[in-house]
C-alpha cells in the first residue's frame, strides 16, 4: 500500500515538472514573439530603414499589412510588395514582391547588421555614371562600403534593367546568391537580344581577384540552331574601367545539330559593358559522325584554327585576321580545306576581306586529287542578304565565282554563277575498283549527305565552261542553269557544242532511296558515231545528222539504270555508213551459198547511205524500233527490231531492195559490239510446203540478187 503511494506521488511530480516546463516555453515563445514584434514592428522597420536611406537620397515602401516574422536561422523578416525609390524625382530603383531580411544576433542589442537578404520577382535598376562607377538600386560602390551590407544577398526570379550610356539592357530570370563572408557566387539570366541567351556565371573572388571563374552561355545560332558555350579561368575586375580582364582560359562550345565540339585556348580576354577585346583564341574542332543510318559512310571532320584582335565596340565587331583549316576523312578517300581573311560587322551589315579559300580532295589511293581550287576575294551582306565574289581556279584552271544567299521563312536561297576556263571530270567519274561481293551496297558519299546538306536551302546555280572533258569526250561552251534541293537536282536549259555539233536539253536527279533521274535533248548537226559509243556502246553507225532522246531511269550505277532505262529516241542522219557489212559484197558465191549461212561481222566493211533514220521506244531497257530505213544511190533497206540494253543485245529483221522485184531479207541478231548477219530464210520460204520448193525458192533469190549486186557502184571494176 505504501509502494502505490510512493509510486503516485513520483508520477504526480513528473506531470507538474513537464506541465511548469511546458508553461516556460510558452512564455518564451510568447515574449521572444512579442519582443521580435516590437524589434521588428512595421514602425520601428520605416523609421530604421528611412535613418539608413536618407543618406543615398532614397525611401521604402512596403505593405504594413502582410509582415512575417521568425527567429531561426536567424531573426528574419518578410516584407512584400516592397519598393524603393528616390525622394527627387519619381525614379524607382527597385520593387519587389517579397524581401527577406535575416538579421545577425547581435540586432538585439541594437546593432542593425543584416546577415542576408532574399529578393524574390526583384525588378532592379543599374545604371553606370559618368565617373565609370556603377549604381546598383540608388546605392554606388563608395556609398555601399560606408554602409552595413548584406553578408549574403539572394536572387529568385529577378530582373536587372542595365544602362550604360544609350545602351539598355535587360537581364531576366536572374537567379542565384553572391556570399560575401564566403567569397563566392553563382548567378544565371535570360538575355533577350531578341533572341534568349541563358547565362550562368560562378566561382571565388577575392577583392577584384577572381579563382576558377566558369561561365556558361546557352542560346540560338543566328539560323534557329541551339548552342551551349562555356569558358573558365581566372581573372581581375578593374574597377574604374569597370573592365574584366581575364588570364589564359578554356572554351568549349557545342551544336548539337550539326554534331560540332569546339575546344579552345584563349589569352588575355577584355570584357566591359561596352566593349570587347580579344588579342589571341586558337581553337581545334570536331564534327561527331552520323551513326543513324547504319548503312552511311564513317566520315571523320576535324579541324583548327585561330582568331586574332577581336575588339567589340559602339556595336562595331573587328576581327583583324581569322584563320580556319580542317579535313574530312571518309571510308574510299578525304578533303581537306583552308580560309583566312579579315571581317568588320555592324548592326545589319559584314564586310570580309582578303578572303582566301582553298579546297582538295583525294579519293582512293593511287587515283588523282580533284576539287583542288584556290580562290581570293570578298564577301558582304548581313543575315538575312549576303553576296560574294571569287577569283581563282578550280583543278588548275582560271576561274570566276559570284554567289548570294537570303534567307526567309521557307530557309536560304542561294544563287551563284560559276564560270570555269576548263574542267575536266575524268577524276570525278573516274572507275573504283570493284568492292567484294557482299560489301558498299550504301549509297555514294555525296548521296548520303545531299538531304542533309540542302535541308531548308535552295541553290540556283548558273554554270558556264569554256571546255569540258572525260574520257576522250570533249565538250565546248557548255552553259546550264542547275537548280538543287533536298529533293531533286535539276539542270534547265543546257546548252553545249559537242561532237562537231551542237546539243540543247534539260535533266533532273530526284532523291530517293534509289535516285530518278530524266533527261530530254535534242543533237543537231553531230556526229552520230561518237554520241552511240559513249551513250550505249554502239559504234555501227555513223553519218551526220539530228538526234532527240527523252529518257528516264532509276539508279545511277550502269548496272542500275540500264534495268529502268524507259523513253523514246530518233536518229535522223545523211551521208553516213552502217559499219560492219558491205551488201556489196555479200553473196560471192550465191550458187554455193547454205541456206543458214552466217555473214560474219567485219569491222572494215559497212554500207553507205544517202540517208538513214530510226526510232526507238524503251522500256525497262528493251527498245522496240517500228521504224528503220536507209537510202543509198543503188540500195534501200527497210526493218524493225528491238535490242536489250541490259544484256547488249539485238534482233532485227531487214529488207534490202533495189527495186520492187528485187529483195534480199536479212537477219541481224547477238552482239551489240559485234552482230552476226545472216540470210533470212524463213521469210524467203515462208510460203512454200516442200524442201525441194524452198531451195529453188531460195536459189532463183540468190541468183536475182547476185545478178543485181553485182551491179552496184561500189563493185564496178574502175
Amino acid at each position: 500500500m505504501s509502494k502505490q503511494l510512493y509510486s503516485g506521488k513520483i508520477w504526480n511530480k513528473l506531470w507538474l515538472k513537464a506541465l511548469l516546463f511546458g508553461l516556460v516555453l510558452l512564455a518564451l515563445w510568447l515574449c521572444a514573439s512579442f519582443g521580435l514584434s516590437r524589434l521588428l514592428s512595421e514602425a520601428r522597420i520605416r523609421q530604421t530603414a528611412n535613418q539608413m536611406l536618407a543618406a543615398q537620397g532614397q525611401q521604402l515602401n512596403f505593405d504594413g499589412r502582410q509582415i512575417e516574422r521568425g527567429w531561426f536561422p536567424y531573426p528574419y523578416v518578410v516584407l512584400n510588395q516592397v519598393g524603393l525609390s528616390r525622394m527627387q524625382g519619381n525614379g524607382q530603383t527597385l520593387n519587389a514582391e517579397a524581401v527577406r531580411l535575416s538579421f545577425s544576433w547581435s540586432a538585439l542589442w541594437g546593432d542593425v547588421s543584416i546577415h542576408s537578404l532574399h529578393l524574390q520577382r526583384a525588378s532592379i535598376s543599374a545604371r553606370r555614371l559618368e565617373s565609370g562607377q556603377w549604381e546598383v538600386a540608388g546605392f554606388t560602390a563608395n556609398k555601399a562600403e560606408s554602409s552595413t551590407l548584406p553578408r549574403r544577398i539572394e536572387l529568385e526570379d529577378c530582373s536587372l534593367r542595365l544602362q550604360y550610356g544609350e545602351q539598355r539592357q535587360t537581364l531576366r530570370q536572374m537567379s542565384g546568391f553572391i556570399d560575401r563572408a564566403a567569397e563566392d557566387f553563382s548567378l544565371s539570366a535570360s538575355l533577350f537580344t531578341p533572341q534568349e541567351y541563358r547565362i550562368e556565371a560562378s566561382g571565388a573572388y577575392s577583392g577584384s581577384h577572381f579563382e576558377q571563374l566558369q561561365a556558361n552561355l546557352a542560346g540560338f545560332l543566328p539560323n534557329g540552331q541551339p548552342f551551349t558555350a562555356a569558358w573558365q579561368g581566372n581573372a581581375d575586375y578593374t574597377a574604374e574601367q569597370s573592365r574584366l580582364n581575364t588570364k589564359d582560359g578554356r572554351l568549349s562550345i557545342q551544336v548539337p545539330a550539326w554534331s560540332l565540339n569546339i575546344d579552345g585556348n584563349t589569352r588575355n580576354w577584355q570584357f566591359s559593358p561596352d566593349s570587347v577585346v580579344l588579342p589571341e583564341t586558337h581553337i581545334v574542332f570536331n564534327i561527331d559522325a552520323d551513326n543513324s543510318q547504319p548503312s552511311a559512310e564513317t566520315v571523320r571532320h576535324s579541324g583548327s584554327g585561330s582568331i586574332n584582335k577581336v575588339s567589340y565596340q559602339n556595336r562595331t565587331l573587328s576581327i583583324a585576321g581569322f584563320q580556319l583549316s580542317g579535313a574530312v576523312e571518309y571510308e574510299q578517300g578525304s578533303s581537306g580545306y583552308s580560309a583566312n581573311g579579315r571581317l568588320q560587322a555592324q548592326p545589319g551589315h559584314f564586310q570580309i576581306d582578303n578572303l582566301y579559300l582553298s579546297t582538295r580532295h583525294n579519293a582512293a589511293p593511287g587515283s588523282m586529287p580533284y576539287l583542288s581550287g584556290q580562290w581570293h576575294g570578298q564577301a558582304a551582306g548581313n543575315s538575312q542578304n549576303w553576296k560574294a565574289e571569287l577569283r581563282g581556279s578550280l583543278d588548275n584552271n582560271e576561274g570566276y565565282l559570284k554567289i548570294s544567299g537570303s534567307l526567309n521563312e521557307q530557309g536560304h536561297n542561294i544563287e551563284a554563277a560559276l564560270n570555269l576556263s576548263k574542267l575536266s571530270l575524268s577524276s570525278y567519274l573516274e572507275t573504283k575498283r570493284p568492292a567484294p561481293a557482299a560489301e558498299n551496297t550504301a549509297a555514294p558519299l555525296w548521296l548520303q549527305y545531299w538531304p542533309r546538306a540542302l535541308r531548308h536551302r535552295q541553290i540556283q546555280l548558273t554554270l558556264d565552261i569554256g571546255t569540258l572533258e572525260s574520257s576522250g569526250l570533249q565538250i565546248q561552251n557548255f552553259h546550264s542553269t542547275l537548280h538543287l534541293d533536298a529533293d531533286k537536282l535539276e539542270a534547265q536549259t543546257i546548252k553545249m557544242q559537242m561532237y562537231e555539233g551542237n546539243a540543247e536539253g534539260s535533266a533532273v536527279l530526284h532523291y530517293d532511296s534509289r535516285p530518278k533521274w530524266e533527261t530530254a535533248i535534242q543533237f543537231n548537226n553531230i556526229q552520230i558515231k561518237p554520241l552511240l559509243q559513249d551513250a550505249f556502246r554502239f559504234n555501227h553507225l555513223s553519218g551526220r545528222g539530228n538526234a532527240s532522246f527523252r529518257l528516264g531511269a532509276e539508279g545511277l550505277k550502269r548496272s542500275e539504270w540500264h534495268t529502268t532505262l524507259a523513253g523514246q529516241g530518233k536518229i535522223v542522219l545523211d551521208n553516213g555508213a552502217w559499219q560492219g557489212i558491205n551488201l556489196g559484197k555479200l553473196l560471192n558465191r550465191p550458187d554455193n551459198l547454205p541456206a543458214q549461212n552466217l555473214i560474219r561481222y567485219n569491222a572494215e566493211s559497212n554500207t553507205p547511205f544517202r540517208h538513214f533514220s530510226i526510232e526507238a521506244n524503251v522500256e525497262n531497257g528493251i527498245g522496240t524500233t517500228p521504224s528503220l530505213s536507209l537510202q543509198s544511190d543503188s540500195l534501200n533497206l527497210s526493218g524493225q527490231g528491238s535490242f536489250d540494253i541490259r544484256t547488249a543485245t539485238l534482233n532485227y529483221a531487214v529488207l534490202a531492195s533495189a527495186g520492187q522485184d528485187l529483195w534480199l531479207p536479212l537477219k541481224i541478231n547477238g552482239s551489240i559490239s559485234r552482230p552476226n548477219f545472216a540470210l533470212d530464210y524463213q521469210r524467203i520460204t515462208s510460203n512454200l510446203q516442200s524442201p525441194e520448193q524452198k531451195q529453188r525458192a531460195l536459189q532463183d533469190v540468190l541468183q536475182q540478187q547476185w545478178q543485181w549486186i553485182q551491179k552496184l557502184p561500189e563493185n564496178q571494176q574502175p
